[in-house]
């Protein structure tokens, strides 16, 4: 059907908002929605019948104030400015955070009568993600330059300190008090000695890598014959999920390093759970499955899960949710660095008090 640009302008109109890849929806005075297209739909999980009726707070994630939706209105009511346009975060039907650019204008009759007001919204989940990523780049490399110096630069003089208290426990006898408070200083010296080689291997450049077809599965058997008691021990289940012969393009090495680390978030944030009182039906899954041209490692868990907040920060240098003295925060950054080197991508899922999933995609062999 060929319409006429001139004479059918209305069903045109229609048709461009139903169309738009924007979210669009239409409040009434009393601020019920009116309309939402098939774009707004999709952003938002709900379905037209659910949200015509409803209020837009139905979007509300927390993530703003009453103040910052007050000074909103304050906007669209001036009779000079008229309209609001800014960035905030809505929140989906089944959770999900978006992250949208919204303009809201009134919406008038043909007398010029405001009769209701439109939304207009702009996922912009991919271009935060990705800023996020070049965000975290820039800051592995500015951390990766200063960590490489300053584990060099101490390591020298710890190790020479280390030395002399360990000659000094030669010599002080059966002088219990001189000798515990040596083994202190030995013990606490190994601890930064641990946090340097993190250090290092957060520093080490990417000319290190070798990208070869790498069979995911013995990686994965070796990494759980290393650490396997342990959860055996604490009566955790291991599951494993990985077709033999799956092959991906990988470094050996830093693949081990990254499943390695994704089993002992899983073991400590079981614990957890167990000390909270979860105390059985605690599993870890390791799990590969081939799509398209890639291969998707994850590794799943039934602990405590992870907080909004917490999420936000999880792979920035430092930054850690152990106890004091059980981590260095460096575990995931160095994660983000292995999996970038191997030109694949790292996601997280998790469910508060239910578990996570950590999930690498890397190029199939």
């Amino acid at each position: 059907m060929n319409y006429d640009l001139q004479t059918d302008q209305q069903n045109v109109f229609f048709r461009c908002v139903e169309d738009s890849n924007e979210a669009i929806m239409i409040t009434n005075m009393r601020g019920n929605l009116v309309y939402v297209n098939p774009a707004w739909t999709a952003v938002y999980k709900y379905t037209r019948e659910e949200a015509i009726g409803q209020n837009p707070r139905i979007l509300h994630s927390g993530m703003q104030s009453p103040e910052f939706y007050r000074s909103i209105w304050v906007a669209i009511l001036d009779p000079e400015l008229g309209h609001w346009k800014g960035e905030l975060t809505n929140r989906a039907k089944d959770g999900t955070l978006v992250p949208v650019l919204l303009s809201i204008t009134p919406f008038r009759a043909p007398d010029h009568t405001i009769i209701g007001y439109m939304g207009r919204a702009l996922d912009m989940t991919g271009q935060k993600d990705l800023e996020a990523k070049i965000l975290q780049q820039d800051r592995l490399a500015s951390v990766g330059m200063l960590a490489s110096g300053l584990a060099h630069e101490v390591g020298t003089p710890l190790g020479i300190v280390r030395g002399r208290a360990e000659l000094l426990q030669m010599l002080v006898g059966d002088n219990q008090t001189v000798r515990s408070g040596l083994e202190v200083i030995v013990t606490q010296i190994d601890r930064i000695s641990k946090l340097i080689t993190a250090l290092l291997r957060f520093s080490r450049g990417s000319d290190q890598v070798e990208l070869r077809p790498t069979e995911i599965l013995k990686v994965v058997n070796e990494v759980l014959a290393l650490i396997g008691g342990n959860f055996r021990q604490d009566s955790i289940e291991l599951k494993i999920e990985v077709p033999p012969g799956l092959k991906a393009s990988a470094d050996f090495s830093h693949l081990e390093q990254i499943i390695l680390n994704f089993a002992v978030n899983a073991a400590h944030a079981i614990q957890k759970a167990i000390k909270d009182g979860r105390s059985s039906g605690h599993a870890m899954t390791v799990r590969a499955v081939e799509v398209a041209d890639h291969v998707i490692l994850s590794v799943t868990d039934t602990g405590c899960g992870i907080t909004t907040e917490h999420r936000r920060r999880l792979f920035q240098p430092f930054f850690t949710t152990k106890d004091v003295g059980q981590g260095t925060g460096l575990g995931l950054a160095i994660v983000a660095k292995l999996v970038s080197e191997m030109n694949g991508e790292i996601t997280l899922d998790s469910v508060l008090n239910q578990g996570t999933t950590f999930s690498v995609r890397l190029n199939k062999a």
